[in-house]
């Protein structure tokens, strides 16, 4: 298997009994909450279970959050709530991105392990986003799983300030973390029950812009929204790393460009250009700007520079089906720390544009739920928010290759996007329709109550 997946915990058993027991009362809980609270388990689950905690079946690998997704999937089908679901454009380019992933992987290694990894990471990724989509179907939803990250986000905080105190990790008493905080520059990096700090970290900074847009809702929301980011940017600092700190300057830069909502499509070229004339005019090609970025002290911009170098210099390596190891394009790049790099690397072109194409589907949906949702402040925050979101975890994905916890995040802000944008107007075919009537039809193939609704 890859030096990238070959974790110390994996094909071992660690499950603590309170972990055990925690995991049981929240899969029972998932089964049995209203519809409108069944997503909170896997969030609870996510932010305080470490996921090293794990039962192996038969070298079969189940972490808290696979073992979560079996749960909701069993709600699913006993209570009959995938009978509203509607296909749309972002969950075939969610399927075909993991077949075309899975299939390269397998057929480059051709081993028994490629085949139980790849099932694996499809439960995850599948059966996680389309239990979200299910589950989501209206503005009031997004607003119950946004303020259970804020109130979420207030014990987890804590525990990252008591671990920046005292250099000790409480979680480690369950198993799957270390017990002594690591140091880099002289800074502790607290991780909490997270994969790791940049993880923990990028986790929150993607949740920030969905926070903050609870202001919007004035009254109590407003010291809600206060709460949650006050939170959020405790853990973000705790965390001591560059990567969630640029993510936080991304979405503060998304949220700047509101104003622009109606010329995203000018600014987006401008910006091209821009690059574009850099690129030509600087000594380095563009992305050598990479390098320069060290917010926290310590930073490896340069190690990211040069991997996504080597991997356009190397493209011959990896179209087709990927490569088995990177180790040889340079000094510590068998560390993959770049989510685009990684899947050109894990599964070919193909798999790279693919996993573009949703990231331009979920820009496209919001683009659209912004518009739709112009009569309501408060929806139309929350739409920017998720594209702000959405933004966040583009330019993580440019430091680091997720795993752990926060591909929840990752699947939960894509089924948002997914069920909320409606599907594409039907063309007219005798008779040009009205503005009126055009919006009319658009909001009429809208997920039941999910525009312009008080939430």
């Amino acid at each position: 298997m890859d030096e990238r997946f070959h974790h110390e915990y994996i094909d071992q058993t660690t499950l603590h009994p309170i972990g055990l027991a925690a995991i049981l009362l929240l899969g029972c809980a998932s089964l049995a909450l209203p519809r409108r609270f069944a997503v909170i388990p896997i969030i609870l689950s996510a932010c305080f279970i470490a996921p090293a905690q794990r039962v192996v079946v038969l070298t079969l690998d189940f972490n808290m959050l696979r073992i979560m997704v079996v749960f909701g999937w069993i709600r699913l089908l006993l209570r009959g709530e995938t009978s509203g679901f509607i296909w749309k454009r972002l969950d075939t380019v969610i399927i075909l991105w993991m077949i075309s992933g899975a299939a390269a992987f397998i057929l480059l290694r051709g081993t028994t392990a490629a085949v139980i990894f790849k099932l694996g990471s499809a439960v995850d990724a599948v059966g996680m986003y389309f239990f979200f989509r299910c589950l989501i179907t209206s503005w009031k939803d997004v607003d119950t799983i946004v303020q259970c990250f804020i109130v979420v986000s207030v014990p987890v905080a804590i525990a990252f300030l008591i671990e920046s105190a005292t250099g000790r990790n409480a979680f480690a008493v369950l198993g799957g973390v270390s017990a002594i905080t690591p140091i880099r520059q002289g800074r502790l990096r607290c991780q909490g029950a997270f994969a790791h700090p940049i993880m923990a970290g990028c986790f929150w900074a993607v949740l920030l812009p969905l926070i903050a847009a609870r202001w919007w809702g004035g009254g109590a929301d407003r010291l809600w929204a206060v709460l949650g980011v006050a939170a959020s940017m405790v853990i973000i600092a705790a965390c001591a790393s560059s990567t969630p700190a640029m993510g936080v300057l991304a979405g503060v830069v998304a949220a700047g460009l509101f104003p622009l909502r109606r010329n995203m499509r000018m600014f987006r070229w401008g910006v091209f250009a821009a690059l574009v004339v850099l690129h030509f005019y600087m000594n380095a090609p563009v992305w050598h700007l990479i390098s320069r970025v060290d917010v926290v002290g310590g930073s490896t911009g340069w190690h990211r520079y040069f991997l996504i170098d080597q991997a356009i210099h190397r493209v011959r390596e990896w179209w087709l089906l990927g490569t088995l190891s990177t180790a040889h394009w340079g000094w510590g790049l068998f560390d993959v720390t770049n989510q685009y790099v990684l899947e050109a690397v894990r599964g070919g072109l193909l798999t790279l544009v693919l996993f573009v194409v949703i990231i331009g589907l979920a820009f496209h949906g919001v683009g659209r739920l912004t518009a739709l949702s112009e009569g309501n402040k408060r929806i139309r925050a929350l739409s920017w928010a998720l594209g702000a979101a959405m933004f966040v975890h583009c330019v993580n994905f440019i430091g680091v290759s997720y795993f752990g916890q926060i591909i929840v995040i990752w699947f939960l802000l894509l089924a948002m996007i997914g069920s909320l944008t409606p599907l594409p107007a039907p063309r007219a075919v005798q008779h040009a329709p009205t503005a009126r009537r055009k919006k009319r039809r658009a909001l009429q193939r809208t997920p039941a109550h999910s525009h312009l609704e008080p939430v």
